[in-house]
């Protein structure tokens, strides 16, 4: 297996408790989408409208796959449109050390 890579997600959300709400009733389904090794949904401490995830995945081309899939997947809509404005989106993978 490759090294994994970790989709990093910074958003503001319309309104916290329903984005919250709905995030987690998301995160079993992206789980079944292949090559997802975890999911992990935090909100800033200062700001309750502030949401980050940083997803796993088994490859960049899985990470890649999945996001273009989120983008048309029906159940992942309501979620989509919680989403006022994302700041940052990139993948991430563990520096290998010499």
């Amino acid at each position: 297996m490759s090294n994994p890579v970790f989709e990093l997600v910074i958003y503001k959300v319309k309104n916290p408790q329903t984005a919250a709400r709905i995030r987690a009733g998301l995160q079993p389904h992206v789980a079944a989408y292949p090559g997802f090794l975890n999911w992990k949904a935090i909100a800033s401490a200062d700001d309750a409208a502030l949401f980050a995830d940083i997803v796993t995945w088994d490859s960049l081309d899985a990470a890649r796959a999945a996001g273009q899939k989120v983008m048309t997947d029906p159940a992942c809509a309501p979620f989509m449109a919680e989403i006022g404005e994302i700041f940052s989106m990139g993948h991430f993978a563990e520096e290998r050390r010499a």
